[in-house]
């Protein structure tokens, strides 16, 4: 992984922690409703989610530059998994 992309992730993971152990405390708390529970994991999944997708674009741009793709074919397969990702 590129060092660019490994702050990235590194940075959202802790931040997913931080969430993680915000839900955590919302869960041992009386009078949370289960619609808070449930809006808080979503974050942390959308969140998840968005790591994959710094993963696999780095991943993408990793290849693509060792196979000498050219950068509308990189450009186009970043757009497409922005695409699927949203």
């Amino acid at each position: 992984m590129r060092r660019e992309a490994r702050k990235e992730v590194l940075r959202r993971l802790k931040s997913v922690e931080g969430h993680v152990r915000g839900i955590e405390k919302m869960v041992e708390e009386e009078g949370v409703t289960y619609a808070e529970v449930v809006q808080q994991t979503n974050a942390v999944f959308s969140a998840i989610r968005r790591i994959n997708t710094v993963v696999l674009k780095d991943y993408i741009e990793d290849r693509a530059e060792e196979d000498d793709a050219s950068e509308q074919m990189i450009n186009d397969l970043l757009k497409a998994i922005d695409r699927v990702v949203k």
